[in-house]
């Protein structure tokens, strides 16, 4: 039985045997349209043997004959177990069973002549490939050009003018026939369980269950949706209510933390002010007293107090002579005079007289305080 690609094409190759044949001119090649029909006919021979060897050995069991196996490769009885027959036949009283052992005998001629029809017509074929598992027709199809030295272009081209099966059963016997340029090819059932036309039928119906299924499973699924849509509108109406409450708990959230940080920054800092002596008397925020340490100025106001020390993360002051317009640092006042220095602080001037710098010591104390530094050279 010749198998095609698509169903439609596989219920006419149910009905009428059909050559599966490349031509450029669409007509068939007669040497391959003959070894074609003698491959269908050697087909059909194999799947009346496969038959008549299984009706065989029903008879054979139902008359309770089970001494008597047939050979496994042609199905038939050898000389000695034919004879044996004949003789239970002759010695068998009941005219029944002797009926039914000379149906097994019938058989058994009727395998002997699809045999030998068989051999005939395989002797007239060349040698089939037996399918292997996981092996493809159009693949056994390219490699036997090949061999015939075809090109791989043109392979193709031929290969493509046939029907292939889509899939194979290891034990299926693939005739390729070459002639002219012409490609032919035909798959029997040979030693699969299955024929090729009972596999395309399975396969077919295997889609097609699988196709109502999953048409079946789309309208359900469909159903889902709609609630699913109806569920999602409302779902999306409280997410946008929800978003505008969380866009306005962000808001005051993110304000409360500013001002937290701002506070905890305020508390943990040193603010100070930096500046010439002189000039700092001169504004008011310091006073110099003749015999007693300098002091806060009648102008000693928190906006003064323009830079900050985080004390969480640092506690080093680093002063610049240049950026005080002075030539070098002689002296660093520390206002309030409360601070004292080697207890509370350490200040250093380097030895080019260009920086000071002040290393907190007691950082604790200096916590959201103000300090000046009045440096002088």
């Amino acid at each position: 039985m010749n198998p095609f690609r698509r169903p439609t094409l596989a219920l006419a190759l149910m009905a009428a045997s059909l050559l599966m044949v490349s031509t450029a001119c669409k007509r068939e090649d007669p040497q391959i349209k003959e070894l074609t029909q003698k491959a269908a006919e050697a087909d059909k021979t194999s799947q009346q043997l496969n038959q008549a060897g299984a009706e065989e050995q029903k008879k054979l069991a139902q008359a309770g004959v089970n001494d008597i196996k047939p050979n496994t490769e042609t199905l038939q009885l050898t000389d000695e177990q034919k004879k044996a027959l004949e003789e239970r036949i002759k010695n068998e009283k009941n005219s029944s069973y002797q009926a039914l052992l000379q149906e097994v005998l019938d058989k058994d001629k009727e395998i002997k002549e699809l045999n030998s029809k068989l051999a005939k017509l395989k002797a007239d074929l060349p040698k089939p490939d037996v399918a292997r598992p996981n092996d493809s027709h159009y693949g056994m199809a390219m490699r036997f050009l090949k061999k015939k030295g075809v090109p791989e272009a043109e392979a193709k081209k031929l290969v493509s003018r046939v029907a292939i099966m889509d899939k194979l059963a290891p034990g299926f016997e693939v005739y390729h026939f070459y002639a002219n340029g012409t490609y032919g090819t035909w798959v029997s059932q040979g030693k699969a369980k299955i024929s090729p036309n009972d596999l395309m039928r399975q396969e077919r119906e295997k889609i097609e269950g699988e196709r109502d299924e999953a048409v079946a499973q789309n309208e359900k699924l469909q159903e889902e949706v709609t609630d699913l849509e109806s569920q999602k509108q409302k779902i999306q109406e409280e997410i946008t209510n929800l978003q505008t409450e969380r866009s306005n708990l962000i808001e005051e959230r993110t304000k409360l933390q500013l001002d937290n940080a701002g506070q905890l920054a305020k508390l943990n800092s040193l603010h100070y002010v930096v500046g010439k002596r002189d000039t700092l008397k001169a504004d008011g925020i310091i006073e110099i007293p003749i015999f007693a340490k300098d002091r806060a100025g009648k102008n000693w106001r928190d906006e003064v107090f323009t830079h900050s020390l985080d004390l969480r993360s640092g506690k080093t002051i680093t002063i610049k002579a240049a950026d005080l317009g002075l030539k070098r640092i002689g002296k660093v006042n520390v206002v309030p005079g409360s601070y004292l220095k080697d207890e509370h602080y350490k200040l250093t001037i380097s030895e080019d007289k260009q920086t000071a710098t002040v290393e907190l010591i007691t950082v604790s104390r200096f916590k959201n305080d103000k300090v000046v530094f009045a440096v002088t050279e």
